[in-house]
């Protein structure tokens, strides 16, 4: 027994001993099923701990995919900013979108939209507040009342002259004036007028069935009232159609450039 521990004893310190080929002693603490089995929660990503696996390096080759495609030009294409001519920024130099009179308000971009969604339209909403149908009667009360008192007006003409004058003032401030009053809404509703504000643009509302319906009952009681003379009647019912047609839908965004200025391009 002594001699074994004296054997022993004698072999050189930088031998190493030999330990079986299966023991888990033997393994690399880098190796990623050595971390897995302290963390077993946790993933093992191989790539990142095995020393065998070699990172790409900075001279690999990228991906056609990732890198940006470049957009080349003939020599002879101006690529510079394009210029507009004065006559073309001035508000006469503008190109109308047809070659007709009569042109379509084209929609509203996504920015004018959001302008219009963000604050409430105060020029086109107050005519759902309370007491806005009942100042059409008042006015016109006002109306017939004011031509009553002026002497040697007879009541055809009368009627004839209140009718024009609603009809008047009516297509003034609905259909004529375009845009706001306001800046808060930051040129939202420059291009569409009031008719075309109230309620979003909707068709059929019951403020426009009742806008709609004034004019008509005005005709109607001037056409009585003037003991339908023809000359009254036709003064009566150009003046109707005058703000009728307008509020129809097809007219919605509509323009007549005789009566507007030219539209701007998008």
């Amino acid at each position: 027994r002594y001699a074994q521990v004296n054997q022993s004893s004698s072999a050189p310190r930088d031998c190493k001993p030999i330990r079986p080929a299966n023991s888990s002693l033997g393994r690399a603490t880098s190796s990623p099923r050595s971390f897995s089995f302290f963390f077993p929660s946790l993933p093992t990503y191989s790539f990142l701990l095995d020393p065998t696996v070699k990172l790409a390096s900075d001279n690999s080759k990228v991906s056609s995919l990732l890198t940006p495609r470049g957009i080349s030009f003939p020599p002879d294409v101006d690529t510079g900013p394009h210029r507009l001519s004065p006559s073309m920024t001035s508000k006469q130099g503008r190109r109308r979108r047809s070659s007709s009179l009569i042109y379509q308000e084209p929609a509203e971009s996504i920015e004018h939209t959001s302008d219009q969604a963000a604050l409430p339209n105060l020029n086109a909403n107050w005519v759902n507040a309370k007491g806005a149908w009942t100042i059409h009667f008042v006015c016109i009360a006002a109306l017939k009342i004011f031509y009553d008192i002026i002497p040697g007006v007879s009541q055809e003409t009368s009627w004839t002259l209140t009718n024009i004058s609603y009809m008047f003032g009516s297509f003034l401030m609905f259909h004529w004036v375009r845009g706001i009053p306001f800046e808060f809404n930051a040129g939202a509703y420059d291009n569409l007028n009031m008719w075309e504000q109230i309620d979003n643009g909707d068709q059929y509302t019951p403020a426009k069935k009742f806008l709609l319906c004034v004019p008509i009952v005005l005709f109607l009681l001037s056409t009585h009232y003037t003991h339908f003379d023809l000359t009254h009647f036709t003064i009566n019912f150009l003046a109707t159609l005058g703000v009728v047609i307008p509020k129809l839908p097809f007219s919605h965004r509509l323009r007549i450039g005789l009566f507007s200025d030219i539209p701007e391009e998008s």
